[in-house]
């Protein structure tokens, strides 16, 4: 039977890859997102911005009259980019944390810990507590630090889920013909475990850049910004501007725009659900791939 899952998600991730790094180069895309005054129509009557999808602007404008079209192709390769970074970070944490825990009770005593505080509310709540703190808040660093704070909210549940696979590998037949050849526990992990677990690992990770990517899309509702400026205001304050171009910022006036200029929410939420769609595709289709290679292999994600 013909892996179509994997065919068609390739095509998608051709296609996101062409959006990323050749499509900012297009005629009709607007890399400067200059902002648009009212636009005269052929009737003689005036549009003010948000703009409705037309001529020019073919997903429309938002408040400021920049195009979206614009915006969403402008912003793919910076949305893409701290996804990649939170899943390198999160598992760049969690496999030693695994493999420590499957060598230490103690060790796997706090990955048990870990994913039941951080899965007692949802993920949301716990990183808009820590990206409000006044260390992150105000910090030059602030993109850095989101990246970790994103990545270490779920680090405990891919450490827990890498730690069974691990377990589940020990009971097969050839473990125990390695511990009775003498090898030492890193020769076990390096020759007979990991070259098992890694096909779990790659699954998992293709997995969490679209729970990543879903994650960050929350935080534009909540006006969390990876990264923003203070401008002073005429109270004698100062305001909390965006300067992100990520996908999620758009969603920054999302309850209002859902009823009355519905082609700026749901532009991006199709851009954002597109994405995902592939990645859980390119998932299912890596995985059919391996289970067809290697008949043993189940996933459990």
């Amino acid at each position: 039977m013909k892996n179509w899952k994997l065919w068609i998600s390739s095509i998608f991730l051709l296609v996101l890859m062409v959006v990323i790094f050749a499509a900012p180069y297009l005629p009709f895309v607007d890399q400067d997102l200059k902002e648009h005054g009212a636009i005269k129509t052929d009737k003689g009557s005036f549009i003010l911005p948000p703009i409705p999808p037309r001529e020019g602007f073919l997903l429309g404008s938002d408040h400021k009259g920049v195009d979206i079209l614009s915006m969403i192709i402008m912003g793919a390769k910076e949305t893409l980019t701290i996804v990649v970074s939170v899943v390198l970070v999160r598992y760049v944490l969690a496999l030693p944390l695994a493999v420590g825990g499957f060598y230490s009770k103690f060790i796997e005593k706090i990955l048990e810990g870990w994913q039941q505080i951080c899965s007692f509310m949802p993920p949301i709540f716990f990183v808009s507590f820590f990206v409000t703190l006044p260390l992150i808040f105000f910090s030059e660093d602030r993109a850095l630090w989101i990246i970790v704070v994103l990545a270490a909210l779920e680090t405990g549940r891919v450490a827990e889920i890498i730690l069974q696979h691990m377990k589940e590998t020990k009971k097969r037949p050839y473990i125990e013909a390695g511990i009775v050849a003498g090898n030492s526990p890193f020769r076990m992990f390096k020759n007979y475990y990991f070259p098992v677990v890694v096909l779990h690992i790659i699954i998992l990770i293709i997995n969490d850049m679209g729970r990543v990517l879903f994650l960050i899309a929350q935080l534009g509702v909540v006006h969390i910004y990876v990264t923003h400026k203070f401008i002073s205001n005429e109270g004698r304050g100062y305001d909390v501007v965006n300067t992100s171009l990520a996908w999620p910022t758009m969603f920054e006036t999302i309850t209002a725009d859902i009823f009355s200029y519905e082609w700026i929410p749901f532009s991006v939420i199709a851009a954002i659900a597109w994405t995902i769609y592939t990645f859980n595709m390119f998932a299912d289709g890596v995985q059919k791939v391996f289970e067809r290679k290697y008949r043993t292999f189940r996933s459990d994600l």
